[in-house]
């Protein structure tokens, strides 16, 4: 089943955190392009259609991919 995303950047951060899991923000904003804020919204927008879920601490955490 191939994944449905709202958006392109919300895509591009999917793939970028299977590369990734431990990408922080600012991370992602450089390598993507965008700003941080961009990041965050594409963030919320993956954990609200469950396709990952942050675990531990935002200084050491991990994102975990559901889907």
């Amino acid at each position: 089943k191939v994944p449905v995303f709202p958006s392109k950047i919300v895509e591009d951060v999917f793939e970028a955190l299977k590369i990734n899991p431990k990408a922080r923000l600012s991370w992602l904003a450089d390598n993507l392009g965008v700003s941080e804020r961009t990041i965050k919204r594409a963030v919320n927008d993956l954990k609200e259609l469950g396709y990952i879920n942050s675990e531990h601490s935002k200084v050491k955490g991990v994102w975990q991919l559901l889907k």
